[in-house]
């Protein structure tokens, strides 16, 4: 998409008023890439602006409201084109899985680098197939359901760029997802820049945002499974 295309247009859906406000700074920064199209703190509100605003992307929060957010999702996914990517905390008790069936597209962490958050906008915007993420809890049986629908070619020439201690880095992550940076190091024994950068070389080789992705596939193509580890340790590449 060029500088001159239509911006992508954004949906904020959240209820405090300090996160609409640097989401509101964060996209409209990214001008004439992206825009935000409208706020909205309530469900019901969301729905009307998703129905009177057509935007391209809804970025929603759970939070408590007078409607059940999965069915918000659900008629939201109906009502247009727009793509949903959740919005949500590492910690925070969001039933992804059931938001990826009810219709959302992605989930992107509040504590991940803000440039992940758009990076996911544009993905999910462009993309013509679904970004099937989802987080621990539930997700095993989501993407074992979902792993015979997975065209396997495709995704062969990628994962055979990958090479032994990218596969082990991404056991690593899929066996403890909410760990830090440096305690995945530390139990590696390498250090933290190196696994930023192995961990930068994995998004790039297989076309990933961030860990919930990365997840997603590792669970999807099976590569927490059945492999040995390496003979070898961790080299440190500088």
């Amino acid at each position: 998409m060029s500088e001159t295309a239509t911006p992508i247009r954004v949906l904020l859906v959240d209820s405090r008023p300090v996160v609409l406000k640097g989401l509101n700074d964060l996209i409209n920064a990214k001008k004439p890439r992206m825009e935000v199209a409208g706020n909205a703190d309530r469900y019901a509100r969301a729905l009307d602006l998703a129905d009177r605003l057509h935007p391209d992307v809804i970025l929603f929060s759970f939070f408590p409201d007078a409607l059940d957010p999965l069915e918000v999702i659900a008629g939201l996914a109906r009502q247009g084109d727009a793509k949903l990517l959740v919005l949500k905390g590492l910690y925070d008790d969001v039933p992804v899985a059931k938001a990826i069936e009810a219709g959302a597209r992605g989930v992107v962490l509040t504590e991940d680098p803000t440039g992940s958050i758009t990076r996911a906008i544009i993905k999910v915007r462009d993309r013509s197939v679904g970004l099937d993420r989802a987080w621990t809890g539930g997700l095993s049986n989501l993407a074992t359901r979902e792993h015979a629908h997975v065209v396997n070619h495709p995704e062969q020439s990628k994962l055979a760029r990958l090479t032994l201690r990218e596969r082990e880095l991404i056991r690593a992550i899929a066996a403890n997802p909410s760990d830090k940076y440096m305690t995945i190091a530390q139990r590696l024994g390498i250090s933290e820049h190196t696994v930023h950068n192995h961990l930068s070389s994995v998004y790039h080789k297989l076309g990933l945002i961030n860990r919930i992705d990365l997840l997603v596939y590792a669970l999807k193509h099976r590569l927490v499974e059945g492999e040995e580890h390496p003979d070898s340790g961790w080299v440190e590449i500088n």
